[in-house]
């Protein structure tokens, strides 16, 4: 397949509409839209974005769930230059505010609700607590807000908008979980987000006749910045449901015949949880994103059946994935491993202390270079922690490669746990006791601990009747002895502490290890 020459998400959508005007493009919950209708419907919203002020390099705030109107305003605003920034729809008032706030947009759509938040009455409290910038809703509006009918009604007259936008300026400001502190927004360039798009794209084997269906809610950077670009730069189809439920992704799945499946660990657990699930219902499902945890490239390789998914690693500010998988690799591959750099992207193996470069098989810091962030936006200390003068961008992550060049990763450096001096991979005893039949998921915590230096715990979601000392035998047959969790505490996945992202916080069930170590079963 031909790669797209536009280096903006507005330009591929436009050079699609050009070449295979009919070929649908969004097939939402609702409706479904063409390429045409959608560089169409996008060029309507860019018009009224640019009558209401909005310039290249301003910032567009967007809170919404998983709907085509998304997708519109995300190509309208490519289309003009100005900067997106999607909010989180977990985001709780004060976590709005203060990034409304830090990303000092110039302009909001909002849905009117969503869920069980009610948007209207939340903004309504910010304004009186503070200033907001102008808000338009998605619907009807009060009178200190701007209806969509009226937004779009400031296109009428205006001469069509050229598009404004540089390949190498800012396309999107996607805000991380915020483990330990606030969130940082990463900047991404239109560039980055093309060229790693279709090079995701192309090693998952999308192609024009895919139907992408993406369960990850596109503020998220599985969304924005990877389902989104692979998809249209290889002209397919993305599938939306607003937000994501087991049933109702299971019944999308099989209305739109998808082929392509964009979700998360858990996102594949409560689909084979659920009981209109049967391997026949997703059956259209042949290729996509089985992830970086082995446990859950295990559910969607082999208990959903998607034999054709790849594997991958990667993070926000790698434009999505730095390393992926090939459809054709042995299972084993597939498995064991998250696949190779992609076009444009260098991975070095790094020792944590010196920044010497470490030999085949041998584990250390990951740095990339390539399609990565240009930094963190307003915060200059994080950016310069992260990028560093030879142009790599410090991960924060610990891998390997083997010996045919396929990454590994191992965990994330802050979290590697030294119990006795030696050093324990929370990912690595997560993964042995995610083998037990009856355990469902494990995360591995470190505790701080005057004798051993720190403590292994693990947090465990069972199906059966399994206790602490079942867990430590069956790792302790499997693993070295350090290996062996000292604590094993069991919680069911609706218990565990999650960050906005939605991904287990393991800052909070390390600080209420802490406090239970600290009290009558230490």
């Amino acid at each position: 397949m031909t790669r797209p020459e536009a280096k903006t998400l507005a330009g591929v959508v436009s050079e699609y509409a050009a070449i295979t005007p009919t070929a649908p493009a969004i097939f939402g919950e609702h409706r479904v839209l063409s390429y045409r209708e959608l560089d169409e419907e996008a060029a309507d919203v860019a018009l009224a974005l640019a009558a209401s002020g909005i310039q290249e390099g301003d910032r567009l705030a967007l809170l919404m769930g998983n709907d085509p109107e998304w997708v519109v305003i995300a190509i309208a605003a490519s289309r003009i230059g100005a900067v997106l920034c999607p909010l989180n729809t977990w985001y709780k008032k004060a976590e709005l505010a203060w990034t409304l706030r830090h990303s000092k947009a110039k302009f909001l759509i909002s849905v009117p609700n969503f869920l069980k938040t009610d948007y209207v009455g939340l903004f309504a409290e910010l304004r009186e607590e503070g200033d907001l910038p102008e808000l338009v809703f998605t619907s009807d509006a009060p009178g200190w807000a701007t209806s969509w009918r009226d937004f779009i009604a400031r296109a009428a007259g205006q001469r069509p908008a050229q598009e404004a936008a540089s390949p190498d300026t800012a396309a999107f400001v996607l805000y991380t979980s915020g483990s330990t502190a606030d969130p940082k927004g990463v900047l991404l360039n239109h560039r980055g987000v093309v060229e790693n798009g279709w090079e995701m794209g192309a090693r998952r084997g999308i192609n024009a006749e895919d139907r992408v269906w993406l369960g990850s809610p596109l503020f998220y950077g599985l969304g924005a910045t990877n389902a989104l670009p692979s998809t249209f730069t290889h002209g397919a189809s993305l599938v939306l449901q607003g937000h994501f439920e087991a049933g109702r992704a299971i019944e999308t799945i099989a209305k739109t015949e998808a082929t392509v499946f964009y979700g998360t660990g858990n996102m594949t657990r409560g689909m084979l949880d659920h009981p209109d699930f049967t391997k026949a219902k997703v059956g259209s499902l042949s290729k996509g994103n089985a992830g970086t945890v082995a446990e859950y490239k295990r559910l969607t390789l082999i208990e959903m059946g998607i034999t054709g998914a790849v594997p991958a690693y990667g993070l926000t500010e790698s434009y999505g994935n730095a390393t992926v998988g090939e459809v054709d690799d042995p299972l084993e591959a597939k498995l064991n491993t998250s696949g190779r750099p992609l076009p444009g992207m260098e991975l070095l193996i790094v020792d944590p202390a010196s920044f010497e470069p470490l030999a085949q098989g041998e584990t250390g810091l990951v740095l990339l270079r390539g399609h990565t962030t240009p930094g963190y936006l307003d915060n200059p200390v994080e950016t310069a922690k992260a990028l560093r003068q030879d142009g790599y961008f410090d991960t924060g992550d610990l891998g390997s490669l083997d010996a045919d060049g396929r990454f590994i990763f191992h965990s994330r450096l802050k979290e590697v746990i030294k119990s006795g001096g030696i050093n324990v991979s929370p990912v690595e005893v997560e993964q042995l006791i995610a083998q037990h039949p009856d355990v469902r998921d494990a995360y591995v915590v470190g505790v701080g601990d005057p004798v051993r230096g720190e403590l292994i715990v693990a947090f465990v979601d069972v199906l059966g009747q399994v206790g602490e000392n079942d867990i430590k035998a069956y790792v302790k047959e499997r693993a070295a002895s350090f290996k062996v969790p000292h604590h094993v505490m069991f919680r069911e996945e609706r218990e565990l502490p999650r960050l906005a992202s939605g991904k287990v916080a393991k800052h909070k069930l390390a600080e209420e290890a802490r406090t239970l170590l600290s009290g009558s079963w230490a």
